[in-house]
């Protein structure tokens, strides 16, 4: 019977044991599940019957030449810059299109786009329909770019005439100075990726201009200014210079993109003190470079938009691939899929869509759905790109949503901003309504199809594409170039022009909730795991109660 006894509790220790153990692990993997769930998307593959176009870009290599002496243009010009000379007591002389992104910047959407001011109508003597604004003409594709290049998308091209009276500020220039040896405008770091401009060539929408680009260093000694992007510079020291050679800070993303490499602007690397100018899409710059600009239609479109609607099956779609940004979108989407449904294609959704299909992709959204998401990785001040630039001329209303400078940019009736609604919650009732009133609907499509975006693409292969708006800055530069002792200038603390508080990038404050709701999970997952240490804890006492009564010699009966 002792032999019996024995046995028995043999039995109730091993399966005290293994329940406690089938206990702790059924708890483990439960945990582990939640969390999987909780941080990750069902990833539902569609394939893609899209396949690798055969071809790449091929730009056009030889400068394009036109007309530039037609007498009404150049009256129309000279008039139009006239207006625009601002006082000599600024210190400088800029360009209209410098001062209309610059100095008027608290009324640029007033002064630009509601009132039309400086947009005039033309057409050339081969009846080609263009505009006129600030000097600046904008011609319909194609004009640089072949028209079987299926990756170039724009609608327009700015084109600069050349004007010596014009583009010379002195008056003994304006008449006789020679402008045959063309001025050298070297991009001494391009991004990482971008296409080498082999050569020299003239400048995208100012080939008579009497400069050229190119990206080969060859021609570092020969060159009047180098553009430096800071973002891809890897520890190289500063390229050796003249001192009449210029050297511009180019700056097309947001501050904190710009980790890679580590700190440029360090004191110790010889980079802070010694720029001149400063090319960015911010407003304080020297020369600012949109991604975009949006402008007001000359003509009315005669659209039939119930037919356009009676096409539309889907409400919101978004096309991404980057998942996890500092403006926290994707908590905002995912805080907005649980009043409607959101489509999402690319990397992060379940609707896939490879980049050599970007193009198709985009025909087929535009198609089908209502509303487009264009919402920033970075809140960042005049941070906005492509996001609202490439997707407004398609027939979706944009869903905006960055630091909030749009109505700087465009009329606020024409898109949905996001900084106008408290909530998440308080937009998708935004949009059901809309998508509930056809005639609501097509009202906001009809005035936004009275403004078109103006952007350039770099479409340097079928995956690999980029839409900025430096063409024209580019003449801006080269026009500094040649009436330099009016901008000379050296920025002693770049550091502290770059990292200038106004400009870094905003934390959000619209989704305070999913700080709150991450906290409740921190606290949730913390809490399980407590309680496992503690089973635990609890499982080994019963451990080491059970197994010395029958184990431990001298203790059997």
């Amino acid at each position: 019977m002792e032999k019996l006894g024995i046995k028995t509790r043999h039995l109730k220790a091993c399966f005290s044991i293994k329940f406690c153990l089938i206990t702790l692990g059924i708890l483990i993997t439960l945990t582990f599940s939640l969390f999987y769930t909780i941080t990750n998307e069902n990833m539902e593959e569609i394939t893609s019957s899209c396949k690798k176009s055969d071809y790449d870009v091929v730009r056009t290599k030889s400068p394009i030449h036109v007309e530039n002496d037609r007498v009404q243009t150049m009256n129309e010009i000279r008039r139009l810059r006239g207006n625009f000379v601002l006082s000599k007591s600024l210190g400088t002389y800029l360009t209209p299109l410098t001062k209309a992104l610059t100095a008027f910047n608290d009324s640029i959407s007033e002064y630009i786009l509601r009132s039309g001011l400086g947009l005039e109508s033309y057409t050339t003597e081969e009846k080609e329909d263009i505009w006129t604004e600030n000097g600046i003409q904008y011609r319909p594709f194609p004009y640089l770019e072949k028209a079987d290049n299926p990756f170039y998308t724009s609608e327009f091209e700015a084109y600069v005439p050349f004007d010596r009276s014009l583009f010379f500020e002195r008056d003994e220039d304006k008449a006789s100075r020679d402008v045959q040896q063309k001025k050298i405008i070297l991009w001494w770091q391009h991004k990482i990726a971008q296409a080498p401009i082999d050569g020299l060539q003239p400048l995208r929408a100012c080939p008579d201009f009497p400069c050229v680009v190119t990206s080969d260093r060859n021609y570092t000694a020969m060159s009047s200014a180098m553009l430096i992007n800071a973002q891809f510079v890897n520890g190289e020291s500063p390229p050796k210079r003249r001192a009449d050679q210029v050297l511009i800070h180019y700056q097309i993303e947001a501050p904190n993109d710009y980790w890679f490499y580590g700190d440029l602007f360090a004191t110790d690397n010889g980079w802070n003190g010694i720029f001149n100018w400063t090319m960015s899409y911010r407003m304080d710059a020297d020369i600012t470079t949109y991604h975009g600009v949006v402008r007001r239609r000359r003509a009315v479109r005669r659209r039939d938009y119930r037919e356009i609607l009676a096409k539309k099956t889907g409400v919101v779609a978004w096309m991404v691939s980057n998942c996890e940004t500092s403006s926290r979108r994707e908590n905002y989407i995912a805080e907005l899929q649980k009043y409607l449904q959101v489509d999402v294609y690319g990397k992060c959704g379940k609707h896939k869509c490879p980049r050599i299909c970007d193009r198709q992709c985009l025909q087929d959204i535009n198609e089908k759905y209502k509303f487009y998401i264009g919402f920033e990785s970075s809140l960042c001040r005049d941070y906005i790109t492509e996001k609202l630039y490439r997707y407004f001329n398609t027939d979706m209303i944009v869903i905006a949503r960055g630091h909030d400078t749009y109505s700087r940019l465009l009329p606020s009736e024409i898109f949905i901003n996001t900084a106008n609604f408290k909530s998440p919650k308080e937009l998708a009732e935004m949009i059901l309504y809309l998508d509930s009133h056809d005639e609501d609907y097509i009202a906001m499509l009809k005035e936004k199809d009275k403004y078109v975006s103006v952007y350039e693409d770099y479409p340097l292969n079928n995956s690999f594409l980029e839409y900025r708006y430096e063409a024209v800055p580019m003449c801006e530069v080269c026009r500094r170039l040649w009436n330099l002792k009016n901008y000379a200038k050296v920025y002693h603390d770049m550091s502290a022009w770059f990292y200038k508080k106004e400009y870094q990038c905003l934390t959000p404050q619209d989704i305070e909730y999913w700080a709150k709701k991450l906290f409740k999970q921190m606290l949730f997952f913390l809490t399980l795991i407590i309680f496992l240490i503690l089973l635990s804890v609890f499982t080994l006492y019963r451990i080491l109660r059970i197994v010395p009564t029958y184990l431990i010699p001298g203790n059997v009966r």
